[in-house]
């Protein structure tokens, strides 16, 4: 140690302070890499051939080559793929005038809003037809829902405000 003194002129106390400042940096090291034991699996990630995620990339490459070999075979290009025509989905009756019903109580109330037990209580139905309707109508975008402090509202947006007015449900 006397010829490190004697060759480089550095006082002994700074020496004890850049190793006790870079302590907690080394205790941080140990519990995150000795601790933790990422050192060793990273030692260990080295000696063996491939991680698995490796792997996975490796069986997706894979398939993914199967896959544009198969395509170019034929009855598999996109011009032989027929499309199924698409089929409208047909709302019973009952839901249908819980829907109308929903729809002219909002146009009814306007800028104020509604709150879905009102709807209910006003319109007859229960309460878990008021939801689906209210569900069904956001869906559509003819009603948007905003919270507020006395619970959540539902409002007409300007697509449902046109459909009630095509409807004659409110005048222009």
């Amino acid at each position: 140690m006397s010829f490190f003194f004697e060759t480089i002129a550095i006082p002994f106390w700074f020496i004890v302070f850049i190793f006790g400042s870079a302590s907690p940096l080394w205790i941080k090291w140990y519990k995150n890499f000795i601790v933790t034991g990422v050192f060793l699996k990273k030692l260990k990630r080295e000696k063996r051939e491939k991680s698995v995620a490796e792997m996975k990339v490796d069986i997706l490459r894979k398939a993914t080559d199967n896959w544009n070999e198969n395509s170019e075979a034929p009855g598999f290009s996109e011009n032989n793929v027929q499309k199924k025509p698409r089929v409208k989905k047909s709302v019973d009756q009952v839901k249908k005038h819980n829907i109308k019903s929903v729809l002219k109580i909002l146009a009814e109330h306007g800028e104020a809003g509604v709150l879905p037990r009102s709807i209910s209580d006003i319109a007859g139905i229960t309460n878990i037809d008021t939801k689906s309707a209210l569900t069904y109508l956001i869906d559509k975008n003819y009603v948007e829902e905003i919270n507020s402090t006395n619970g959540t509202k539902y409002y007409l947006t300007t697509l449902g405000r046109k459909y009630c007015i095509n409807k004659k449900y409110i005048g222009s």
